[in-house]
């Protein structure tokens, strides 16, 4: 008879959890005594489980079956087709034998006395043991030649485990405060208990072949160990967590306090309301200075009245290394207007000119720093006159413009567009 091997038997369960909706397990289960036909069932594997992935130390494995057809009503009896099955009166406890000719379309009999054919028979259906041929769950079966170890380590892929990160920005005037989440979510068939965790950050190559669930919150006053690790980042958490089947569960992954921001607003030749940006260096001067991964940032503002607090916006942060610059999109600013148009255009001395014009309208107690990013046609071009400073960026027109509290600003400037010398780019 195989022994089984079941998830009872785990002295040590690692994973390491990746953006991409996989994760890496490795574990360690005690060996019990091997029978003597050398096979192993491999209990409580997850249903998503890449049998490719599969090490095995501590036993030498010479055969690797993976049963996933899990047994249904309907596929348990058709195992037992041809096989003799009893029917027990449930009042009387009284049983007798049949032959399971079928099952598709309600039981098919044949009587083992009197060979007669029974249709809709009724009783409690019992079937002879066939623990060895009904898989309930998933099974790794093993076929051994011999065994090396106490232990077996065992590692493999399975798909349905991900993690992402959440970001929840309190702001006030001159500062805020940050707390970094990691979501978990289980949906790889089975769960985890006392697991030690590592988020794997970044992109990791993987060969082609592809709910709401219930949600827990804890929140942990200590930080995970960072890591660079090849060419990307690993995050183990402090402790070691429980994660069950259909399950989210949320971390906290750090918490920083008084970070320095600056507001932004950028226009173009489009906007009617500038797009607002909040700003900020991740760097250790700034009570940052470690590996942002990818995530959902929501702001919210602190009213200084009352002390509540607004939602103001959210956005998503790419992968974002130490000494970089994160950029949230916030939304569009209500009380700063903008007017653009092109007033002229023209041709002089073999150039194109176009004369172009903003009109800002700052209606906030505050004044603010506008940036124009204003798009060209194609083709090599300067500007001759300007009411204000520029700068080219990406092939257009950056122009930074201060505009005071209760207050308009027009910005002109002129473009000269050389299409003698354009440069035709196959």
């Amino acid at each position: 008879m195989p022994i089984n091997m079941p998830a009872s038997l785990t002295k040590d369960l690692a994973l390491t959890v990746y953006n991409d909706g996989f994760a890496l397990v490795q574990e360690i289960r005690s060996i019990p005594p091997l029978s003597d036909d050398h096979v192993v069932y491999y209990l409580d594997v997850p249903q998503l489980i890449e049998t490719n992935s599969v090490q095995v130390k501590g036993l030498k494995v010479t055969e690797l079956t993976y049963e996933y057809d899990l047994a249904d009503r309907l596929k348990l009896l058709e195992k037992y087709v041809g096989h003799e099955i009893r029917l027990v009166n449930k009042k009387t406890g009284e049983g007798k034998a049949y032959l399971l000719l079928s099952a598709q379309n309600g039981l098919v009999l044949a009587d083992m006395q009197t060979q007669e054919i029974v249709l809709d028979a009724e009783g409690e259906i019992r079937l002879p043991d066939g623990s060895e041929e009904v898989t309930f769950k998933p099974t790794l079966v093993w076929r051994v030649k011999e065994q090396t170890a106490e232990d077996t380590r065992v590692t493999y892929l399975t798909r349905g485990l991900s993690w992402d990160a959440d970001y929840v920005a309190q702001v006030r005037e001159n500062d805020f405060d940050l707390t970094g989440w990691v979501t978990l979510t289980n949906n790889s068939g089975i769960p985890y208990q006392e697991a030690k965790v590592k988020l794997m950050a970044g992109k990791v190559n993987r060969a082609s072949s592809r709910m709401q669930k219930t949600t827990l919150y804890e929140q942990n006053s200590m930080e995970p160990e960072r890591q660079a690790f090849a060419d990307y980042y690993l995050y183990t958490l402090p402790e070691k967590l429980t994660l069950k089947n259909r399950q989210q569960k949320q971390v906290q992954l750090f918490s920083a306090y008084q970070i320095k921001f600056h507001t932004v607003y950028e226009v173009d030749a489009y906007s009617d309301h500038p797009t607002v940006y909040f700003t900020f260096r991740n760097d250790a001067a700034n009570g940052l200075g470690f590996p942002l991964p990818k995530g959902r940032f929501k702001l919210y503002k602190e009213n200084p009245k009352d002390g509540s607090s607004e939602f103001i916006g959210e956005d998503f942060i790419p992968h974002t290394a130490v000494g970089e610059l994160v950029r949230i999109k916030s939304g569009e600013a209500f009380d700063i207007t903008v007017e653009s148009e092109v007033v002229a255009e023209y041709k002089k001395d073999g150039y194109e000119f176009e004369e172009v014009e903003y009109l800002i309208r700052n209606q906030k107690d505050q004044p603010i720093e506008l940036i124009i990013n204003h798009g060209t046609s194609n083709g090599i071009f300067d500007v001759v006159e300007s009411t204000h400073p520029w700068k080219r960026k990406d092939d257009d027109i950056q122009i930074f413009v201060p505009v005071p509290a209760k207050s308009e600003v027009k910005v002109a400037f002129t473009i000269r567009y050389d299409r003698k010398h354009d440069v035709k780019v196959n």
